[in-house]
């Protein structure tokens, strides 16, 4: 999935993957802490690059653990429901609705994001997904990577949440 990617064995860290999703400069480890063992072994993503979001914001998909940015604790919390996909929480230092785009790419993805936390900010994003030992089984670190490709490219754009989310709802938007 990653162009250009490049596997590598860092010393004290393990395996490491790096490379380009879309216009993001993309790197994936598989971290280990012993402080949350219910979600270790986890995949770590660290995505750099075009992110048009003004403020922060957090994503915790089936009740993860841990926060990646402990702050986003502080702000206020939008609960998704689960329906298609799971369900999931988003805390930011505003108001966030259902029609944001963090929360429809969510949403889009359904069934292929599994537990895990996204974290949302201008210019980068970083991801803990659970860790699967079957290969087969690691799809919500692919639902993830497809997510933050999507939020980049759909953010580049500009476009406004509730047009952002008619477009991927099928809606064609007409401006005058």
């Amino acid at each position: 999935m990653l162009r250009g990617g490049v596997v590598e064995t860092l010393p004290g860290r393990g395996l490491q993957a790096r490379g380009r999703l879309g216009e993001l400069e993309v790197t994936v480890d598989l971290f280990h802490d012993p402080s949350r063992p219910a979600q270790s072994p986890m995949w770590r993503v660290l995505a750099v690059g075009p992110v048009r979001f003004e403020r922060p914001l957090e994503a915790r998909v089936l009740h993860w653990q841990g926060w990646i940015d402990p702050w986003m604790q502080l702000g206020e919390t939008l609960l998704v429901p689960g329906g298609v996909g799971p369900e999931f929480t988003v805390h930011s230092e505003h108001t966030t609705s259902l029609d944001h785009p963090l929360v429809v790419e969510l949403r889009h993805q359904g069934a292929a994001i599994g537990a895990g936390a996204l974290h949302v900010r201008r210019d980068l994003m970083r991801a803990e997904v659970q860790f699967r030992a079957k290969t087969e089984d690691n799809r919500a670190l692919i639902g993830y990577l497809h997510v933050m490709r999507d939020l980049s490219e759909a953010t580049q754009s500009r476009q406004s949440s509730s047009e952002f989310a008619r477009h991927r709802r099928g809606i064609s938007v007409e401006r005058k």
